[in-house]
């Protein structure tokens, strides 16, 4: 945390936007400490931390992203260096002020990236593992996670309570990881989903969060999703 904190602090990077509505020039300390805890996916040392500052399409902006960027290593930072000086010249080139349509920077390549809304009053209100790699789960985790809810009390107390269900909804499938920082558990945890419901609109299910190495069920809850 403390490589997370120091990013922010000594080497924030602030998108166009940001700098000309003079955000965060003297408040970086305050938004150090709006940032949640994030606990690194891998247990191994990290070999840097880039902290950007992006702005929401507004004039005035109403809320900012705090994007958070970790690398393992030398040539995943490199290419994460080379894609943002792309960004920013493409930035530069467009960057007639007011000018709405303006690139922000979202999607940039790194091992390992959060995003965190905040408030113009550094309080955050969502913080997200934004990595495409989220949805990934080894097949042998994956399994192991499934095993452990469909074993589960919880699971069966559900199961026996949904009189409902259609065949085409499938069986419970671990569909990605979720970080300290979503779930509110000490560590990270395999989301594992079994739907209840689905009219090509809406989907309604239970999500059962698996601890990865003993595989305990440390939560569930019911959620709700609508397709894009």
């Amino acid at each position: 945390m403390d490589r997370i904190r120091s990013a922010i602090v000594e080497g924030l990077i602030l998108h166009p936007r940001v700098q000309q509505q003079s955000i965060a020039s003297t408040e970086r300390e305050k938004l150090a400490a709006a940032v949640p805890k994030l606990m690194p996916f891998r247990p191994q040392p990290l070999h840097e931390v880039v902290a950007l500052l992006d702005w929401d399409h507004r004039l005035p902006s109403r809320k900012l992203t705090l994007h958070v960027h970790l690398f393992y290593d030398g040539a995943a930072f490199r290419r994460f260096q080379a894609t943002l000086e792309g960004r920013l010249a493409e930035i530069s080139q467009r960057n007639l002020y007011p000018e709405f349509d303006l690139p922000d920077l979202t999607e940039l390549p790194a091992d390992e990236s959060y995003a965190i809304d905040l408030t113009l009053e550094w309080e955050a209100e969502v913080t997200r593992l934004v990595s495409p790699w989220r949805r990934e789960v080894d097949s042998r985790i994956g399994h192991g996670a499934v095993d452990s809810v469909r074993r589960s009390k919880e699971f069966a107390e559900i199961r026996a309570a949904t009189t409902v269900r259609a065949p085409h909804l499938g069986d419970l499938e671990a569909v990605g990881w979720i970080p300290p920082c979503e779930s509110g558990q000490p560590g990270w945890a395999v989301d594992v989903w079994w739907l209840t419901s689905f009219d090509g609109r809406i989907g309604r299910g239970w999500s059962f969060l698996v601890e990865p190495r003993g595989c305990n069920l440390l939560v569930h809850r019911e959620f709700t999703l609508r397709a894009s």
